[in-house]
């Protein structure tokens, strides 16, 4: 069956096309610089998106980076072998440990379980918010309720907004019976979807 659409028969169409693909190509560098501490690292995905969200919370939301910590680490204990699980950016203010984030390409909708079991198990209390981003779309969860409370960047609060907004907010302990269901979940995605593990 013949496709009767101009463009599809149109030469001329497909060449103007194909250069404009290529005009909208990223060129991806080997290296990028983090936004902390200025010092070089190898290009990945994750990191690529983790400086565009560094750079944001710091110069459009006024975070200081001092309230900011980058991979901070959950050690799983499973079936005997031990697993990391690192937070890809979790936000401290007065010492307390108020939101976590994770940075992936991708679908957001398939992160959020991940970063919630990260907010339950990172402290011995529940850090009350979590996003999740692929550097375009972002959701902010409430992750006591596990549901989306905001999305897109404009959803983020400035650093003087959530301050304001966690002034009032009792940290809750983790459900302690839910402890092994968390773990297994982030077991499923940091131990077999992106192994990172050591022994005693």
């Amino acid at each position: 069956m013949k496709c009767r659409k101009p463009s599809f028969l149109d030469l001329e169409y497909f060449y103007r096309y194909r250069d404009a693909l290529k005009e909208e190509r990223i060129e991806f560098p080997d290296k990028l610089k983090d936004y902390l501490t200025g010092k070089e690292m190898p290009f990945s995905n994750r990191d690529y998106i983790r400086q565009k969200i560094l750079k944001f919370l710091v110069e459009e939301k006024n975070y200081l980076k001092d309230d900011i910590f980058v991979d901070r680490t959950i050690i799983l204990e499973i079936n005997g072998q031990q697993i990391l699980s690192l937070v890809d950016i979790s936000i401290n203010i007065n010492k307390k440990t108020l939101m976590v984030w994770k940075c992936s390409s991708g679908s957001l909708v398939s992160r959020e379980r991940q970063i919630i079991a990260s907010s339950r198990l990172l402290e011995d209390y529940v850090v009350p918010f979590a996003a999740v981003t692929n550097g375009k779309d972002l959701e902010l969860l409430d992750t006591y309720t596990e549901k989306v409370i905001g999305t897109g960047f404009l959803a983020i609060p400035s650093r003087q907004e959530f301050i304001k907004t966690t002034s009032y907010i009792s940290l809750k302990p983790a459900n302690k019976k839910k402890i092994i269901y968390e773990q297994r979940i982030l077991y499923t995605y940091d131990a077999i979807s992106c192994p990172v593990s050591f022994n005693k």
